[in-house]
């Protein structure tokens, strides 16, 4: 556990951002901070990027393959944990 030093409008926004949330701790409103954060700076990275059609097509192909394999590995999961029940 580490302590942080911050303003009172600081702290003020924080709190109110807690509520907000509905988050059980500061911890929480930072993790989700910082969440957004990447999110944030993924999507206006994302906005730069220019590809040509089958550049673009190759990125979707691969984005959709591995969502077919994120869902069998989920299926998998699940199934597994069945058997062992």
């Amino acid at each position: 556990m580490k302590t942080i030093a911050v303003d009172e409008e600081t702290w003020e926004a924080i709190k109110k951002l807690k509520a907000r949330l509905d988050a059980k701790s500061y911890d929480e409103v930072l993790k989700k901070l910082i969440q957004a954060w990447h999110t944030l700076e993924l999507e206006t990275k994302a906005e730069s990027i220019s590809l040509d059609d089958e550049e673009a097509e190759l990125v979707l192909s691969v984005i959709k393959e591995r969502g077919r394999f994120v869902q069998e590995g989920n299926k998998n999961d699940s199934n597994a944990s069945k058997n062992l029940l």
